[in-house]
């Protein structure tokens, strides 16, 4: 069951994984839906992701979708944070919305605690 805040939050990601072949599909997919299930998961990601930038990393990892290593970086832009994912190529952009960010954060977190 979507969470009914999240899915009014992140309407496209939950266009996207709607239409997502989630049996077969990428570990990011299957994160995110998680995410959007329980609002006390996401919390607890973005919470996480969040403190990290605050104790003071500049570049946090997180994992894309094809299950590479990338880094995560945030910026205050106008009063507001941006956060930035990099790209294969070194190029820095900005997802479509933040819940991408979070559950590439969280994928990293659930490899890292798997070791």
């Amino acid at each position: 069951m979507i969470h009914k805040y999240l899915s009014m939050a992140f309407t496209n990601a939950l266009t996207h994984l709607r239409n997502a072949d989630l049996t077969n599909g990428d570990e990011l997919d299957k994160i995110a839906l998680g995410l959007l299930s329980d609002e006390a998961v996401y919390e607890r990601a973005s919470q996480a992701l969040r403190r990290r930038f605050v104790r003071g990393a500049s570049v946090v990892n997180g994992i894309d979708r094809a299950g590479r290593l990338t880094r995560i970086r945030r910026e205050k832009q106008n009063g507001t944070y941006i956060y930035f994912i990099e790209g294969a190529d070194g190029s820095w952009s900005t997802p479509e919305e933040r819940i991408w960010v979070v559950a590439m954060y969280a994928l990293w977190q659930n490899k890292n605690t798997k070791q």
